[in-house]
């Protein structure tokens, strides 16, 4: 069994935008205080993370709504074009019910909700935002609306198109829009 580690290092991970830089500061040491003790200072959307609803829409679930199994179960990788995705692109495609596109391909409405009629749980990305660059609300109010898990920023050098297990559970964080995540790949 192969296991895959897609997820991006926390601090040494670019911010996008104008997202604070993560900061590890240490509260005791081992040498001083017997010890070692740390703080970490970030945006719950640093390096790979998980959206939830909560990040685009009013009185949306946080990250802790989310039930644990939209993280964790099959799963394609699928290279795109770079160009904007319709539901007829899709509708020629096979994949699991757990998605991550490589490359710069940008969502239409018209995947978005072909992909929620065929059961689509969670669609991640190696970009820093499932969004396109000239609008970010447009996919990600229709994803999160219908439910779909959005998984970010997520590292696919050295994994090949195609089926695996997917874990990507986001940490817990009662009313966060978001939430960093360990994400790996098992192959099938």
């Amino acid at each position: 069994m192969k296991i895959y580690d897609i997820s991006r290092e926390i601090l040494s991970t670019k911010p996008y935008g104008t997202d604070p830089v993560p900061k590890l500061k240490k509260i005791t040491k081992l040498e001083k205080d017997g010890y070692n003790l740390s703080r970490i200072e970030m945006s719950l959307h640093a390096a790979t993370h998980v959206d939830a609803p909560l990040h685009f829409i009013k009185e949306g679930a946080d990250i802790a709504g989310f039930p644990a199994d939209v993280f964790v179960g099959p799963c394609t990788v699928m290279s795109v074009p770079s160009k904007k995705l319709d539901a007829m692109f899709f509708m020629t495609q096979k994949f699991e019910e757990r998605l991550i596109l490589r490359g710069g391909g940008e969502l239409t409405g018209s995947a978005i909700g072909y992909l929620y009629s065929r059961g689509l749980k969670l669609v991640g990305t190696d970009r820093e935002s499932i969004g396109s660059p000239s609008d970010e609300r447009t996919a990600h109010v229709a994803l999160l609306g219908y439910g779909i898990a959005i998984l970010e920023n997520l590292d696919l050098s050295g994994v090949r198109d195609g089926d695996y297990c997917l874990s990507a559970a986001p940490l817990k964080i009662k009313g966060g829009e978001a939430a960093p995540c360990r994400a790996v790949l098992i192959e099938k």
